[in-house]
């Protein structure tokens, strides 16, 4: 039976005295007033807060389980003067909650508001309240002023800023004095909160005080959408002023010891446990333990990372924020007085022995940017070699007694946490537990077995650097588990694909040509194309349709006359529909016909509503003349434009080496590399060992982040922001998924949207209608139809209307979709001054747009029953883009693949199929049909195309662009990425910079901060989101690096897909190459500098030259370049080494913290001093090596200069 205490005010102090003694409810040294009334739940069955997690209660404390089902669960209090407040008293109410069903707006305790006949509904004399969110509860105090002459009463509501976990035990309170406005305080788990009047506002108004009863568990007329639902204990009510500090007090929580015993801990090994599952959302402790979900081994006490949390077919998925990660240990110490040191991220215990030995507290509560720089003053440094902690770390140490016996070490800590309602990354920063031995001052990670690890710079770096690769290796295993899961659908996927193989007309491979040289199929298309348009062009009369004809129609005609939407259906950009004709005229030409041809009879009639063009002067007699004769010697228009039938040789096999490293890795050989290849020039050998090189993946990585728009910001989204969601992406590629299956994950959208899963596509910041802005890149990217003017209009120049992209839309939203008055043109202004409109807008504002595939031109809605979710239209719309017997999806994937390897596509412009029509139409359809042959696989179909004739060709240096014939390559440009990761990799400078993120101590919230790694290669950095300009916002190395990117057409910002950047040169290129701060640390011959280490080889200067061109440019010196070099670097060369006692002497350094600037400090005036400092330090670079003769290290920088300024930097071989 449940015990109510309604204690006479009287005898009130001696029972609290009395519950203290015997270890009850009360948790205060000191009362926190006189309760009026409280509730305490003895003898209830439920068990309430306990001892030893909450120590001021005793071990066999109950509470009272309410069902939230109203009348049937609450408790009535029968009124009471005790339980009237009136003006200007002052009113606290308390209570440990424990929910059990977070959702709506349930009382806790309220007086008033029953709905009964005497009392009615509208006099809440108080009541303390929840308000169940998204990120916990919100305490929230409500009343009713009373009534006054002239004036009717209103309501009051009040709720707290801060949260309360909807999981566990935990106390809050609220005090209020009637009248007075601003003396209301909340209180959670013995923290203080402010909160907002949000009804009513404050007022210094009396509250209703009537003869209505209490109720505990209910209010409002008893619903049960007001009930708690849950258990309650020690509720009570306070008058008069209370002590603030002993109401904070009661809250008192020790985490529980850890549920993991040394049993549990395998030999040498360190057991790590994740647990999610039972975790509060707030930043709080589990008042029970959690679920372990997962568990996996460590060989020391030195955390950074974790395996990737997977859903779905292997997409990055979110855990819950917080979680509680383990690692537990047996570790044997030698006896004696040793050191201990802890450092976490979040809020941390580490237990020895079972006994808490060193924490670290939750992180601020504060995102903004006040802090001070001048706070990181305090720290720790333990040792000569002492690794100091990076930013965002609390760290405390001890001492501790080792036994020389096996010791239990466990250590719990909560990654990620609570900003306000928001959570922050889950991060481990650096969390360690390292010792240092008596009478030493090095420090060591704490290990369990024979793996010793030195807690200092080099070796956390060679730790971090190995346990990445570990990671690697482990999350590549987890993708491919899940995705083993659908193997059964895919399987089926590829039985279709065969079948619809067998049913097709093959694709007739031509026999080849006389005289031309052939290594695959791809030759045999590429020489029958050649030897079909040299024959055509053999034919041609006194006129060159490419050099007169065709710039006259382009300048006069096409403008109107092509593509889908051409005036009057007809169309003057194909041969084959010029001799179509149009709606009403006929042929517009008829070969040997002027007479007959439509062309002419427009272009020389006097009525003026029939003369073409419409508008402009007419065609000269003299155009109209050369048309005639065109026509009249038959209107030779060859297919393509070749000024160029000859074949170009074999590249050789060094060019050939460089070419093909960079197209499939992004970098050039390595000297090792080069020497392999020499010893065995086998081409088709080394592109099989190229392609199953992971770097694959970053080589693509830019290119597919400009086609899909990949735009994440890492500071405060703008328009069109998308989640980082490279790491799928690179994943993705490294994992060499299928073209088919890479874009069903993508249209479903799953897992993380701000963590790396291709939820974050589906992003678009400020975009009234994202998912129309994701149809245009999925048009463009995996069909070739561009779509972006539908957005807003019917397209003029495309068959695409808004209808067309909406559907789309809706297809991948999986729901109608609205079209938006923010970004439609309006109709009104269209129509303004009585002019005709250039384009039309068929969608109205407002209109709803059901899911439909809008492309039936590429296959049938029967396609969708591949679908493996054929209810989700986002499946639906995958199964149709990506079916065997939708050609161009194949086509237009294939064509991409041509297009970078071979300098053109053979349709231009690759994303846009209106625009340009096949120069090899038969063999596009072949590739097309051998992508789905080999299963999507796009290693697959590169492998066809490097092992052809026509990519191993010889670049011919006389051609400006490569001939649509592919007869030889043109210089191609490499893209940005490749020539920065190249001058790093050939130069072995580490690509040192600062983290992708302004928030690098993770203090603001995961929505408007992210952190995208350490880069390594140049994909990986993204826009430094500083548009404000705050120098203390700046990033100096990664800037340096972005510099070079952008001189070369990289996008920092991608708020919109492209297909081909702007290549052409300028006249930023050079300048900053030979004098920007990348120049400097790639001509400084620093320590670390692989020209260093190259210099210091015992060799020849003959071999040293020869070294430094391959090592740098693939090749041998000419006769010239050996004669120059060598007469620059022949002085000195024999004494370029110094001996030791020859360098400098190692200079005493004070060692203390290196200061930081991230967002939290970056207001501060301070934080603009460091950040400027940084900035000169990076453009300084590293220091010279004192191991080179000064003076010959700057000849030998002078010849890296020239060498690394070389214009072949920039174009493939």
């Amino acid at each position: 039976m449940t015990r109510l205490s309604f204690v006479p005010l009287f005898l009130l102090a001696a029972s609290v005295h009395a519950q203290n003694d015997s270890g009850g409810n009360d948790v205060a040294d000191r009362p926190v007033a006189t309760p009026v009334m409280q509730w305490r739940f003895d003898g209830e069955k439920a068990p309430g807060p306990r001892a030893p997690t909450f120590p001021g209660f005793s071990q066999a404390n109950t509470a009272r389980l309410f069902t939230g089902e109203g009348k049937k669960s609450a408790i009535t209090i029968p009124d009471s003067p005790e339980l009237r407040f009136g003006l200007n008293e002052t009113i606290t109410l308390e209570a440990w909650i424990k929910p059990q069903e977070a959702s709506g707006v349930p009382y806790i305790l309220g007086k008033g508001r029953l709905g009964t006949k005497e009392f009615g509904q509208d006099n809440q004399n108080y009541a303390l309240r929840l308000q169940h969110g998204k990120e916990g509860a919100q305490i929230g105090f409500l009343f009713r002023s009373a009534d006054v002459p002239g004036k009717k009463g209103d309501w009051h509501r009040w709720w707290s800023k801060e949260t309360v976990p909807t999981s566990g035990w935990h106390h809050v309170a609220v005090t209020y004095t009637f009248g007075q406005p601003r003396s209301i305080k909340g209180f959670i788990d013995g923290r203080e909160t402010d909160g907002t009047w949000d009804m009513g506002g404050a007022t210094d108004r009396a509250p209703v005080t009537d003869g209505d009863a209490l109720v505990i568990g209910s209010g409002s007329t008893l619903a049960s959408s007001h009930s708690f639902n849950g258990w309650l204990d020690d509720v009570a009510i306070y008058r008069g002023p209370i002590d603030t500090e002993a109401l904070k007090a009661k809250y008192q929580f020790i985490p529980p010891p850890p549920p993991v015993t040394q049993k549990q801990v395998p030999p040498g090994k360190v057991l790590v446990q994740i647990a999610e599952e039972g975790m509060p959302d707030a930043n709080a402790w589990p008042s029970e333990p959690p679920k372990v979900g997962e568990t996996f081994t460590e060989d020391v006490f030195g955390f950074f990372d974790f395996p990737q949390k997977y859903v779905e077919t292997g997409v990055r998925g979110d855990r819950h924020i917080p979680f509680l990660y383990r690692a537990a240990a047996s570790v044997t110490f030698p006896k004696g007085k040793h050191r201990l040191l802890l450092r976490a991220r979040g809020a941390t215990n580490l237990y020895l022995d079972g006994k808490s030995v060193l924490t670290t507290p939750f992180p601020p509560k504060d995102s903004d940017g006040h802090h001070l720089v001048a706070d990181q003053k305090d720290y720790l440094d333990l040792g000569p070699d002492f690794r100091f902690a990076p930013p965002g770390n609390r760290e405390s140490w001890c001492e501790f007694e080792g036994t020389g016996k096996p010791q239990f070490l466990v250590l719990e800590t909560l990654v990620g946490s609570y900003v306000g309602k928001a959570v922050r990354r889950p991060e481990l920063g650096e969390t360690v537990v390292a010792w240092s031995k008596q009478g030493t001052e090095s420090w060591q990670l704490v290990s369990p077995g024979k793996r010793t690890v030195r807690y200092n710079d080099q070796g956390w770096a060679d730790y971090e650097k190995e346990r990445n690769a570990h990671y690697e290796n482990v999350n590549a295993a987890r993708r491919a588990e899940l995705r083993a899961k659908s193997d059964a659908y895919w399987t089926k996927r590829r039985e279709a694909a065969k079948a619809w193989l067998a049913k097709v007309e093959p694709v007739k491979v031509p026999e080849l040509p006389k005289g031309f040289p052939a290594s695959n199929e791809v030759d045999h298309f590429i020489a029958a194309r050649i030897a079909a348009v040299s024959a055509q062009s053999a034919k041609k009369g006194s006129i060159d349709y490419f050099k007169q004809v065709q710039p006259l129609l382009e300048a006069r005609c096409t403008e109107c006359h092509r593509g889908t939407k051409a005036k009057g259906g007809l169309r003057l950009d194909t041969l084959a529909d010029a001799l179509k004709g149009g709606e009403s005229d006929g042929a517009a030409i008829a070969p040997g016909k002027p007479d007959h041809s439509a062309l002419i009879a427009r272009i020389t009639t006097d009525d003026e509503d029939a003369i073409m063009p419409p508008k402009g002067k007419p065609l000269s007699k003299d155009e109209v003349a050369l048309l005639t004769t065109w026509i009249q010697e038959g209107a030779t228009w060859p297919d393509i434009q070749a000024d160029h039938l000859t074949l170009t040789p074999l590249t050789d096999d060094l060019a050939f080496l460089r070419r093909v490293y960079i197209d499939t890795l992004g970098v050039p050989p390595t000297l090792a590399e080069i020497a392999a290849f020499q010893k065995n020039p086998d081409r088709a050998k080394l592109i099989d060992k190229l392609l199953q090189d992971p770097r694959w993946a970053d080589n693509w990585m830019g290119y597919w982040q400009d086609v899909l728009a990949e735009n994440p910001n890492i500071l405060n989204p703008t328009l069109n922001n998308t989640g980082p969601f490279r790491w799928w992406l690179h994943e993705s590629l490294k994992d060499n998924k299928p073209m088919d299956f890479f874009v069903t994950e993508l249209l479903r959208m799953k897992g993380s949207e701000r963590l790396g899963g291709p939820a974050g596509f589906a992003t678009a910041s400020q975009n009234d209608v994202p998912l129309a802005a994701k149809g245009t890149i999925v048009s463009t990217a995996f069909l070739g139809v561009e779509m972006k003017c539908a957005r807003c209009h019917d397209s003029p120049t495309h068959k695409s209307i808004q209808q067309d992209l909406f559907e789309l839309a809706a297809m991948m939203g999986s729901t109608p979709i609205e079209v938006p008055k923010t970004s439609s043109v309006p109709m009104d202004k269209m129509h303004a001054g009585g002019r005709k409109p250039l384009i039309a807008v068929t969608l109205q504002p407002g209109t709803k747009v059901q899911p439909r595939w809008p492309f039936p031109e590429f296959c049938d809605e029967s396609a969708g029953d591949l679908a493996e979710l054929p209810e989700d239209s986002r499946d639906v719309l995958a199964a149709m883009i990506t079916a065997p017997q939708n050609e161009r999806f194949a086509q237009v994937t294939a064509n991409r693949i041509w297009a970078r390897l071979m300098g053109r596509g053979i349709v231009e412009p690759v994303e846009d199929w209106e625009k340009g029509r096949p120069t090899h139409p038969e063999l596009i359809q072949w590739l097309g049909r051998e992508l789905v042959r080999n299963g999507y696989d796009l290693k697959k179909l590169a492998r066809i195309i490097l092992n052809s004739h026509a990519y191993q060709r010889a670049t011919d240096s006389e051609l400006k662009n490569t001939s649509p014939l592919f007869t030889s390559p043109a210089p191609r440009r490499l893209q940005a990425e490749q020539i920065v990761d190249s001058l790093f990799a050939t130069t072995e400078k580490p690509f040192r910079t600062e983290e992708v993120c302004l928030d690098i101590d993770n203090t603001r919230d995961l929505k408007n901060a992210i952190h995208l790694g350490k880069p390594h290669r140049s994909w990986m950095l993204t826009s430094t989101s500083n548009e404000r300009d705050r120098p203390s916002l700046a990033l100096p190395r990664i800037q340096a690096v972005a510099d070079v990117l952008s001189a070369f057409g990289w996008r920092g910002s991608r708020q919109d897909p492209i297909s081909k950047r702007d290549t052409d040169p300028n006249v930023l290129q050079p300048a900053i190459l030979s004098n920007g701060t990348v120049g400097i640390w790639l001509t400084r011959l620093s320590d670390d500098h692989g020209v260093t280490a190259l210099a210091l080889k015992d060799q020849k200067l003959d071999a040293f030259i020869d070294q430094l061109f391959l090592k740098l440019l693939t090749r041998h010196p000419s006769a010239q370049e050996r004669e120059l070099y060598t007469r620059h670097l022949s002085e000195g060369f024999e004494k370029r080494v110094l001996a030791d006692s020859a360098r400098r002497a190692p200079q005493p350094t004070t060692r203390s913290r290196e200061k930081y600037v991230s967002w939290s400090n970056h207001l501060d005036g301070e934080a603009t001093t460091v950040r400027m400092e940084q900035e000169k330090a990076a453009r300084r670079g590293e220091p010279p090596t004192d191991k080179l003769d000064a003076s010959w290290r700057g000849r030998l920088e002078d010849v890296l200069w020239a060498l690394l300024n070389a214009p072949e930097w920039a174009f493939s071989p």
